[in-house]
């Protein structure tokens, strides 16, 4: 069965950006794949709104445990309190795996649509990342300080 951190390490390794996504668009990235149908419930992130949009505790829990296991690598940004996650050899064998168990699970559909929000993630500023969100879902952009009134 798979579960939440499963679609984190795949969604890492998927194409995108090389040198890593930072923590905020893969908030926003795994917000939005919640919101996608056929996803089942427990394998999602619970988000509540926080200053740069959707913000899940758990998906930063998983970030660091996956760190710590050396699933994916973070990379320090300089100048920055927070780092960029890439992924390593380690995370597209286990991406392999998690692809072969969405099969056998009858979740292809939602590998398809965690891979197309990693392309759009991958191909977007920041800025029209969160105003997409914010725009589809008003209630998370309570708290957020890039919040631009209408």
């Amino acid at each position: 069965m798979i579960q939440r951190s499963d679609w984190l390490i795949l969604f890492t390794a998927f194409e995108g950006v090389p040198e890593g996504l930072d923590p905020v668009r893969l908030q926003q990235s795994l917000f939005l794949f919640s919101r996608c149908p056929g996803v089942p419930p427990w394998s999602k992130y619970a988000f509540k709104p926080g200053v740069y949009g959707p913000i899940s505790d758990e998906l930063y829990e998983d970030l660091d445990r996956l760190a710590g296991e050396r699933m994916i690598e973070p990379v320090p940004v300089r100048g920055a309190h927070w780092s960029l996650y890439k992924p390593i050899d380690a995370t597209f064998e286990r991406a392999r795996r998690i692809l072969r168990q969405a099969e056998a699970d009858d979740l292809v559909d939602a590998t398809c649509q965690l891979a197309e929000i990693k392309q759009y993630v991958s191909s977007v500023g920041f800025g029209e990342l969160l105003e997409r969100v914010y725009a589809e879902h008003p209630e998370f952009a309570a708290n957020s300080v890039f919040h631009r009134a209408a």
